[in-house]
C-alpha cells in the first residue's frame, strides 16, 4: 500500500459519514418543516412523495422523531403530526427573547427600589451565568461582573437554578461540580446541599451569607416558566451589614415579588 493511503482511505470513510449524518439531519428537519407548513398530518407515504425521499430511509426518521417526541401519531390510519417536544422548544426559546428584555427592566426597577446591586443569573454548562446586572449606587457595595460564572453550591441564586432536577440527577451533578468557595463556608456536601436545595425551592427563596466571599451575602428567588421550571433566578447582592434579620426579611420581600413580576411576564 502507498504510503499515506491508509489515511486517505479513513479520511474518506469519516467524510462520507459525516455527509450520511448531515443529510439524516436534513431530512428529518424538511419533515417537521413540512408538517409546519401543513395543517393536517402527514402518512409517511406523504412525506415520501412530498419530500422524494426513499421509504425505508422516511419511516427511520419518522420512528427516530415520535420516539423523541418531536412528532406524534394523529390518527388510527398512521398519519403524523408535530409532537409536543416542539412546543416545549418554543417556550423555552420565548423564555430566552424574553429573558434579557423583561429581565433587565425587572433588575433595574428592584436595584431602584433598594438600593442594592441585583443580578440577573442563568445555568450555563452547569455554572451560575451572570446575565444581566445593575450596580448599587451605594458609596459600599457588592461589585458583580455580567458573564462571571461561579459553581452553584457558592451562590443562593446557584442553588435555585439545579432545583428542578430530579434526586439522581441532582447529586450527579453536584458531585462533578461542587468546589470549596474562597471562604471555605459554601456548602460542599452533597446531602446537605440536597436538602438544602429542596428547601430554598419548596419556600420560594435562598439565602446566602459569608459563603462566597467575606462580609456579604445574597438573597434569591426563582423565576419560573410557563413550563413550570425554574429558568433564571434574580438576586441582591448586598453588604453583611445590610443583611441583618429585619433588612434580610424586606430585601427577601422584595426580591421574589421581582421575581414573580418575571415569572408572570414569561407565562409563568
Amino acid at each position: 500500500m502507498p504510503k499515506g493511503a491508509a489515511g486517505t482511505e479513513s479520511g474518506a470513510m469519516e467524510a462520507g459519514t459525516a455527509t450520511s449524518t448531515s443529510r439524516s439531519v436534513r431530512r428529518a428537519l424538511d419533515i417537521l418543516e413540512l408538517m409546519l407548513a401543513r395543517v393536517e398530518p402527514l402518512s409517511v407515504a406523504e412525506l415520501v412523495r412530498l419530500l422524494r425521499i426513499p421509504k425505508s430511509t422516511a419511516y427511520e426518521l419518522v420512528r427516530t422523531l415520535a420516539q423523541a417526541g418531536y412528532i406524534e401519531r394523529a390518527t388510527a390510519a398512521g398519519a403524523y403530526g408535530l409532537g409536543r417536544k416542539l412546543f416545549e422548544l418554543g417556550m423555552a426559546y420565548r423564555s430566552q427573547v424574553d429573558l434579557l428584555k423583561e429581565g433587565g427592566q425587572i433588575v433595574e426597577e428592584l436595584r431602584d427600589e433598594t438600593g442594592e446591586t441585583v443580578q440577573l443569573s442563568v445555568l450555563e454548562h452547569d455554572m451560575m451565568l451572570v446575565l444581566v446586572k445593575e450596580e448599587s449606587p451605594q458609596p459600599i457595595r457588592i461589585i458583580s461582573r455580567v458573564g462571571s460564572r461561579v459553581p452553584v453550591n457558592w451562590a443562593a441564586a446557584g442553588r435555585l437554578l439545579v432545583s428542578d432536577l430530579d434526586d439522581d440527577t441532582l447529586r450527579a451533578l453536584l458531585k462533578s461540580i461542587v468546589r470549596p468557595s474562597p471562604t471555605g463556608r459554601a456548602p460542599t456536601d452533597i446531602d446537605d446541599l440536597v436538602m438544602q436545595i429542596r428547601k430554598f425551592r419548596k419556600q420560594g427563596y435562598a439565602v446566602e451569607l459569608n459563603e462566597a466571599n467575606e462580609h456579604a451575602g445574597c438573597v434569591a428567588a426563582p423565576v419560573i416558566d410557563a413550563t413550570g421550571d425554574c429558568v433564571a433566578a434574580v438576586s441582591i447582592v448586598a453588604p453583611e451589614q445590610r443583611l441583618q434579620k429585619k433588612q434580610r426579611e424586606t430585601l427577601i420581600a422584595a426580591v421574589k415579588a421581582a421575581a414573580n413580576k418575571l415569572s408572570h411576564r414569561l407565562g409563568g
